[in-house]
């Protein structure tokens, strides 16, 4: 299969630390594009047996090439579908495998 990696995406991570009083903090690290090919977007939901709200879930496949720094807990902004959480990066011989997921509730 061809992927076309034309799909521009911004990629927001936040990394650990520590000042000088040796406090953990986390730090937002200044946003980046970064271009990939989406795969696909599936969405799911499901409906509580109490009274909650309906959970929708939107899983997106995406593809990167083997040099891109893509890691397990970055945020991907993808345009027209919104912020992803990177859950599980797969690197291949070729392609970059990314499976991200978004959760929302009730009628965000």
């Amino acid at each position: 299969m061809n992927h076309r990696m034309n799909d521009s995406m911004i990629l927001k991570r936040t990394e650990t630390g520590q000042d000088e009083r040796n406090r953990i903090s986390s730090v937002e690290l200044p946003p980046r594009a970064v271009t990939g090919c989406i795969r696909g977007v599936e969405s799911a939901w499901q409906r509580p047996a109490n009274a909650d709200p309906v959970t929708w879930e939107y899983k997106t496949t995406l593809g990167f090439l083997p040099m891109d720094d893509v890691r397990k807990d970055d945020v991907l902004e993808l345009p027209g579908h919104g912020e992803f959480v990177v859950v599980n990066v797969t690197p291949g011989r070729r392609l970059l495998s990314v499976i991200a997921l978004q959760e929302k509730r009730g009628a965000e």
